[in-house]
């Protein structure tokens, strides 16, 4: 693991981002809250933690796997890291400031997809605009379509990373398709979705975006005071 170390303030937000993931990487359980708590003390507001702190060192934990900087043992426990404290906050924990309107979202990480950090940036994002969000979390295609065919979601999301997962994705439209009665708008996600058009045209999905405010524009969510969602989808 790679340890933190003592060391001066960060003086920028790339400063910030990497204390952070030296400390979402460390030994430590706890040390990255630290981090965050230090970095509110400045004060950095929760919403801007959120927003732009925590996605900016998802990034960088993917970089620093990709440039061979990390191992993948250091990522994935930072990444594991990072989605509990999405998980923390979509609980209804202090910094949770989420107003529903009544319209509801089921976001799917589908099984064997190993990058899912991206759907919880997402579904942060929604729910802090007043749309409730279903985490769908492993689940087979029987397990999807039975949310679906219960539950009166808006809109589904299925995240891609890769054109493996995009092919994957290919195969629940198709079974929703074909058991569920009335499916809402199907819309993949992730770095797999930067070729949109393609990846329409191979899943049969209704969308492919790259930001949780493209969804929700594509899929006419109604949103809090029509507030702009604006992270992107990793």
């Amino acid at each position: 693991m790679i340890s933190g170390k003592a060391r001066s303030q960060p003086r920028s937000r790339e400063d910030w981002v990497a204390r952070l993931c030296d400390q979402l990487m460390s030994d430590s359980e706890t040390s990255h809250q630290a981090v965050l708590s230090q970095l509110m003390a400045t004060g950095v507001s929760s919403e801007e933690l959120y927003q732009h702190y925590i996605p900016a060192a998802a990034r960088k934990l993917g970089q620093l796997w990709l440039n061979d900087e990390a191992s993948f043992v250091d990522v994935t426990v930072g990444a594991s890291r990072l989605q509990a404290l999405f998980r923390a906050r979509a609980g209804g924990g202090p910094l949770d400031r989420s107003i529903p309107l009544g319209q509801s979202v089921l976001m799917v990480v589908p099984q064997h997809e190993q990058h899912s950090l991206g759907a919880f940036v997402a579904a942060d994002n929604m729910r802090r605009h007043g749309v409730w969000v279903h985490m769908g979390i492993g689940l087979n295609h029987a397990e999807i379509a039975e949310l679906v065919a219960t539950n009166r979601f808006s809109m589904i999301g299925l995240t891609a990373a890769t054109w493996n997962s995009v092919v994957n994705a290919t195969e629940i439209v198709d079974y929703l398709r074909s058991n569920v009665e009335g499916v809402p708008p199907i819309v993949i996600g992730g770095r797999a979705a930067a070729e949109k058009d393609k990846v329409v045209r191979r899943t049969g999905a209704d969308h492919a975006v790259q930001s949780a405010r493209e969804a929700v524009e594509k899929c006419g969510l109604v949103t809090v005071g029509g507030a702009a969602l604006f992270d992107k989808v990793t």
